[in-house]
């Protein structure tokens, strides 16, 4: 008998201790991977499938990494919105410890251009969001994402 009391005090210790959150994103949720670029005032597409670009989603958060050609990654990160077929990134930090993960401001802006950015609050419109393929497009750009 002591020993179901025990489990069960521990149990309801642990249920009142945890705060879960939850995310309501839906598909955004996961992994993704750039694979295309297109831009849009010039009819211009890069394919950018072998480069190492991804957008990580979670919650209210996305997670911005990636490599340059010679293998040296950078990470940022950015909060979001989601509103009436719109998402809308603003508030971008580049993870650096040490230096107390710095804002990204406007004169620096250009090391999040790989990554389809380049307004500090820049506003894509969802073109699509299925299961495995996600289309933003930014006044600028296109961006077409594979989840992994």
């Amino acid at each position: 008998m002591r020993k179901w009391i025990y489990l069960w005090t521990v149990v309801c210790t642990a249920l009142v201790a945890c705060d879960v959150e939850t995310s309501d994103n839906g598909r955004l949720d996961g992994y993704w991977h750039l694979t295309g670029v297109d831009t849009l005032v010039t009819s211009g597409h890069r394919d950018v499938s072998d480069e190492t670009i991804f957008w990580a989603v979670q919650f209210d958060l996305i997670q911005l990494k990636g490599a340059d050609r010679q293998g040296v990654g950078r990470e940022f990160y950015a909060r979001f919105d989601r509103q009436d077929g719109h998402l809308t990134l603003y508030d971008i930090h580049e993870k650096n410890r040490s230096a107390g993960d710095p804002v990204v401001v406007a004169d620096s802006l250009v090391v999040v251009h790989p990554y389809g950015i380049h307004e500090m609050v820049e506003t894509f419109k969802t073109l699509r969001l299925g299961k495995h393929e996600m289309v933003l497009q930014s006044p600028m750009l296109r961006l077409t994402f594979r989840k992994l």
